[in-house]
């Protein structure tokens, strides 16, 4: 009989517009718990605990195990797609970004809240005009204003070379700017390290709840492969 755990089961869930990541593990037979989490950006959505007896009179202990992590696996997932976890979602994360799909709108905001929104701020009233001080001549039609003195200029402008600098580029003649460098660059290809990535077209016309490569975990046991062809039918029937 194995005293080392069981390799657990990680997916990628798809629910209104989010991504959430299912987590079963096993403690192993010294303990006998199994832990199902669900996760959204580090935050614990729902936890289920399952317990076994390690004396059981199965004929493989090690597959009973595993039955049972999977049943927990994919009643988790199961919970979360039928919205179960919708209302604890908003308290600790925020409103959904999707409807959800039975075509339900989501919850409007209070009345009382929505009239503060659309109440515009209250603004200062304008202050009255008052006296100020007189800043030099007034000016008169037909008279310039003031004007800088054009032998007040730093030095390095008023140069010889300068000059003759400011001159040729004025007619054209003077050295070009540095290139910005050439005007096409092959990017790398969006994907993982060594991959050839996902073309734009093809993002756009495949579900993402139809993906394994975002659904399947990165970690994957090795008795892992069935289970996600069931996940991934799972997600595709609701």
């Amino acid at each position: 009989m194995s005293r080392s755990p069981q390799l657990g089961y990680n997916h990628n869930i798809p629910h209104r517009g989010r991504l959430y990541h299912v987590q079963t593990e096993d403690s192993g037979v010294d303990k006998a718990h199994i832990f199902t989490h669900a996760f959204y950006d580090g935050t614990i959505i729902a936890s289920n605990k399952v317990s076994y007896d390690p004396e059981a009179g199965v004929e493989d202990l090690d597959q009973h195990i595993i039955g049972l992590m999977q049943e927990s696996h994919k009643a988790m997932i199961r919970s979360l797609r039928r919205g179960e976890f919708d209302e604890k979602i908003v308290k600790y994360i925020g409103e959904h970004p999707e409807a959800p799909k039975d075509g339900g709108a989501p919850k409007q905001a209070a009345p009382a809240a929505k009239e503060q929104q659309d109440r515009r701020p209250e603004r200062r009233p304008v202050p009255e005009p008052r006296e100020v001080e007189r800043q030099g001549p007034p000016m008169t039609p037909g008279h310039p204003g003031p004007t800088v003195d054009p032998t007040l200029t730093h030095p390095a402008f008023s140069s010889r070379e300068a000059q003759a600098q400011v001159a040729a580029s004025a007619g054209g003649q003077g050295p070009k700017r540095p290139s910005r460098g050439p005007s096409r660059v092959r990017r790398r290809a969006i994907g993982g390290i060594g991959g050839r990535g996902v073309k734009a077209d093809q993002a756009q016309k495949s579900k993402i709840g139809e993906r394994r490569d975002v659904v399947v975990g990165k970690f994957a046991s090795e008795h892992q492969a069935q289970l996600d062809d069931e996940i991934l039918a799972l997600l595709r029937e609701e």
